[in-house]
């Protein structure tokens, strides 16, 4: 989508301005950008003449994000690893925070020392973190599986747009039917990492997260009574697919540590090999080895 018209810098700013009271700065930006087709910074450099259809346009997106629809949806894009990402209505938004697991990943595969190391990716989505990983680890093989057909086909058109396709291979599993997924696989196959985003929002909790969070479909956010059923299914059946000294990584949410580590403590198959904070100093990502 998109206007190329020449409109004059008076205009933008106008509009840039006009719900700067209700609106960031940031955002309002965002919107103009993709208005136009065009970066940020253009909307500051380029001549641009504003008009009608542009500004009833622009008061449509923002009545929108008014309304306390993610701005994601609304662009129908989500950055992750400096990377653009199609998302939209039914699709998890990735999170910075998440960029920790994919790090994690690397630093994972790089201790293994395998140049033909394969990665199961449980919980796609929209395929932000095996194509970040297929882009970071040239060598590695990616299986990645979720539920949810309309998520594959928005991670399968990620993949294309960034040139992984041939290096992802998309499945449709469902990790509460356990075999985490797999069953979907023709092979049973072993793998060297396995990494996860589960749903970890306790059921109860769901009603009062932010209005914006509650567009995004209740499948990838809810984790059960206490967040925790996904943890305690990937426990359980993640020894029969994690190849012997394997890896395992997790995001798990705010104050889960303990209850995450006694889950698979439970199961003494697994040793814990370190917790990683985000930013804010929270744990974020827990990673086990397979012994």
């Amino acid at each position: 989508m998109g206007l190329n018209t020449n409109i004059c810098k008076g205009g933008i700013f106008y509009l840039i301005g006009k719900y700067s009271n209700i609106v960031s700065r940031a955002e309002t930006e965002m919107l103009l950008s993709y208005l136009l087709n065009c970066s940020r910074m253009d909307l500051y450099v380029r001549d641009f003449v504003e008009n009608e259809a542009l500004e009833k346009q622009y008061d449509s997106l923002i009545r929108r994000r008014l309304s306390g629809e993610p701005i994601q949806y609304i662009t129908g894009s989500a950055e992750f690893m400096g990377l653009d990402f199609i998302v939209g209505k039914g699709i998890f938004i990735p999170r910075p925070e998440t960029e920790i697991l994919v790090n994690e990943a690397v630093i994972a595969g790089n201790r293994l020392d395998i140049k033909d190391n394969n990665l199961l990716d449980l919980c796609t989505g929209c395929g932000n973190i095996a194509i970040s990983l297929a882009r970071l680890m040239p060598c590695i093989e990616i299986t990645a599986i979720d539920v949810s057909e309309h998520a594959l086909k928005t991670a399968e058109k990620n993949a294309a747009l960034h040139n992984v396709n041939n290096r992802i291979r998309f499945y449709k599993g469902d990790v509460t039917k356990r075999k985490l997924g797999c069953e979907c696989i023709d092979k049973n196959p072993k793998f060297d990492i396995i990494v996860c985003n589960p749903p970890y929002i306790k059921e109860p909790e769901l009603k009062g997260l932010q209005r914006e969070v509650l567009f995004e479909p209740e499948i990838s956010l809810n984790g059960g009574k206490d967040g925790l059923d996904f943890y305690r299914l990937i426990a359980e059946d993640a020894p029969a697919y994690l190849k012997k000294d394997g890896t395992l990584l997790m995001e798990i949410g705010f104050g889960q540590t303990k209850e995450v580590i006694d889950i698979f403590s439970s199961y003494n198959i697994f040793e814990i090999y370190r917790i990683v904070k985000d930013f804010a100093g929270i744990d974020r990502v827990i990673w086990y080895k397979g012994i």
